[in-house]
């Protein structure tokens, strides 16, 4: 079969967003918790125009006799978080079914290359856990799993209420609080510096950082649960607000299902770790988002995180995706054997 690479252009957004179409619908075969919207293919394809908006976008597609059988769309980002990083978002991979997956290498050689000439050594891809060979593909690119996103059910799950702690009281935060949540932003970030994640905090960031987590109580649609012993040290937290909101949620987004929470603070004193206050603590933020009216809670973790991986999946957390990444050797910009003259 003869292929042809070419830039991708808006012309094939529609024969994209049916490529999207079936691979979602294939994704939520296992996955049924994935929204069933994105498997209309006028939704799909507004999926695809809006990664195709964000700045500093561009892909490849991949040509069978005049017909599109697979392509690739990245943004490259530059800022003071990530750096200098390009990003396949969730939208941005689908191919034919009955197509060699083999075509996803082609077009990442393609946009790689792209990326690379801009000076962009850091790349992300952003997919569903569900195509097996999609994700040998990625790892055969040297791509390696750094990131992941889960979904609880709260229908499905029996929110049982674990026997109550002796010395801790859980109740939800309030304004009085701004303090105590200050004190707790640490609690991530000094676990996840350790082996065998190495997650970098900039030492100028951990002020803003305090700021940030004093600030949510502030927030109308943030839910906070406390875990503190009697002399009103806090030890443990965890909250959700909607996913939406949260995770600034856009078209292009086809993790987040409908009426669905983030849990997006969370963290025990390395003290009181291994009593029961995390499981006590996730126990009311489950309850609390199904008693609010949500369907579903997300929450996300990175895969070298020792504690989160093992604790999430056993609270009724199921991986839906993952974040892979390829840390390219910055030197190939010249060191490529070619001597100047």
């Amino acid at each position: 079969m003869s292929i042809q690479i070419i830039p991708f252009h808006d012309d094939l957004i529609p024969q994209a967003g049916k490529l999207l179409t079936l691979r979602h619908r294939n994704d939520r075969i296992s996955l049924p918790a994935l929204p069933s919207r994105f498997e209309d293919p006028s939704v799909a394809c507004r999926a695809i125009q809006t990664s195709l908006h964000r700045q500093h976008t561009s892909g490849f597609a991949a040509l069978s006799k005049g017909k599109l059988i697979a392509y690739l769309i990245g943004d490259m980002v530059i800022d003071n978080l990530w750096g200098r990083s390009a990003w396949v978002r969730t939208p941005g991979c689908a191919y034919l079914p009955e197509t060699e997956v083999e075509i996803i290498r082609d077009l990442y050689a393609a946009l790689g290359a792209h990326w690379v000439d801009y000076g962009i050594f850091f790349h992300y891809v952003l997919l569903p856990i569900t195509d097996k060979s999609l994700i040998h593909a990625w790892f055969s690119l040297s791509f390696s799993i750094e990131h992941i996103y889960a979904l609880a059910d709260l229908e499905a799950l029996d929110l049982v209420l674990p026997n109550p702690l002796p010395g801790i009281e859980i109740r939800k935060a309030g304004p009085q609080d701004r303090q105590r949540l200050a004190d707790m932003s640490d609690v991530v970030w000094r676990e996840q510096v350790k082996a065998p994640v190495w997650a970098v905090q900039m030492p100028e960031a951990v002020d803003e950082n305090r700021e940030i987590w004093a600030s949510q109580v502030d927030e109308p649609d943030m839910t906070i649960w406390l875990a503190l012993e009697t002399n009103g040290r806090v030890v443990g937290i965890q909250g959700f607000w909607p996913a939406e909101t949260a995770l600034n949620a856009s078209e292009d987004n086809l993790f987040i299902p409908e009426r669905c929470a983030h849990m997006g603070m969370a963290g025990t004193r390395e003290d009181k770790r291994g009593q029961g206050i995390s499981t006590l603590l996730t126990y009311h933020v489950l309850t609390q988002a199904r008693e609010s009216g949500y369907r579903f809670c997300n929450t996300d973790w990175r895969s070298t995180n020792l504690l989160a991986s093992r604790f999430w999946p056993h609270r009724g957390y199921q991986p839906v995706a993952y974040r892979l990444v390829r840390r390219i050797d910055q030197r190939i910009s010249w060191a490529n054997g070619i001597v100047p003259e």
